[in-house]
């Protein structure tokens, strides 16, 4: 873009140089001409450019990464692709920066866009929030063979977190009769709970499913011990930009495309965990909540009945795997 407005300036003064009257050059393209980084055209510059400049951080598997051949890959990649698309803007640029120094990265108009695992958080000024594009929750991680299943199995026990201040809040307001919270930083610190450093562990469960990975005496016990989500960031005054993304994303959710992404990039089994005399079900090829939920029960409206039920076994919705049992209703009528 910077290219295209040189070419104009150079072919208006060539312009004016051979015209009779003295006219003299034209001013500089002002700030509401549409720049990149003007707050209130963020959307029309990317369309005009045809690139959303999206702000992410490297190496952050299951978010965003590159392979062993070198391409770009992740959830919050594919994800930025189809908002993209769906705000008809044919290409994004990938601009790595450290997480904490997205924010301001998308104030000074340096990005548009950031999608890198952050929660929308009103205590950061100057920037706005999309809605949800990925709703899950902490997830409780333990020794395969602990007798450890739920949180309220941990009095008296050490807890490790990741040192996140929002996190090790919830833990101590939560967490019942907890003997001490332990806070680590840095890759790998999953360690200390495969070395007993703690009794178990508290984590994002989309970061969870791929470090868990190098931990074959791990497993997850629990999910969805809380109710959070990823959302997008962008500079603050931007509501058409805002409400454009909101309709992207509630139209590429409601897609067998983002049950596919959710597959893909954050498998995870239904625990073996259930009470006794349950009545259960096991998942066939293919199906999902909505489809059992108007095959058992019914009413295709139901699936929030089953996962209500299963939503500490299962991660999320999207990710059911063939063989998974699910708990049943005892009753079909189903109270809405």
């Amino acid at each position: 873009m910077r290219k295209l407005l040189w070419t104009c300036c150079f072919a208006l003064y060539g312009l004016a140089s051979t015209s009779q009257a003295a006219v003299p050059p034209p001013p500089p393209p002002s700030s509401t001409a549409g720049s990149i980084g003007d707050s209130t055209n963020i959307l029309a510059a990317a369309k005009k450019a045809g690139v959303l400049r999206v702000g992410s951080e490297p190496d952050f598997p299951p978010l965003y990464w590159l392979g062993e051949d070198g391409k770009e890959k992740g959830f919050d990649y594919e994800m930025a692709q189809l908002i993209a698309k769906e705000l008809g803007i044919p290409k994004i640029e990938i601009k790595d920066a450290d997480y904490d120094k997205l924010p301001d990265m998308a104030r000074q108009g340096k990005i548009d866009i950031f999608i890198a695992g952050y929660g929308a958080d009103p205590e950061l000024s100057g920037i706005e929030w999309s809605n949800s594009y990925l709703d899950y929750g902490l997830c409780l991680i333990v020794p395969k063979g602990s007798p450890v299943k739920n949180i309220k199995q941990l009095k008296g026990k050490t807890v490790g977190v990741y040192d996140d201040p929002v996190t090790v809040r919830w833990v101590k307001d939560t967490v019942p009769n907890i003997k001490d919270v332990k806070t680590y930083m840095g890759p790998g610190w999953l360690y200390h709970v495969d070395n007993r450093d703690v009794d178990a562990a508290i984590y994002d469960y989309p970061l969870t499913v791929t470090e868990i990975k190098s931990f074959n005496r791990l497993h997850i016990a629990a999910f969805n011990l809380n109710e959070t989500s990823y959302a997008v960031g962008f500079k603050a005054d931007n509501k058409d930009l805002q409400a454009a993304i909101n309709n992207a994303i509630t139209k590429i959710k409601a897609s067998d495309q983002y049950t596919a992404l959710i597959k893909e990039y954050m498998p995870a089994h239904a625990t073996t965990e259930v009470p006794e005399n349950s009545k259960l079900y096991t998942v066939q090829e293919g199906e999902l909540l909505t489809t059992i939920a108007a095959k058992q029960l019914g009413d295709s409206a139901a699936w929030k009945t089953i996962w209500e039920l299963n939503k500490h076994r299962l991660p999320n919705p999207n990710a059911l795997e063939k063989g998974d049992q699910l708990i049943m209703p005892t009753s079909t009528k189903v109270t809405p």
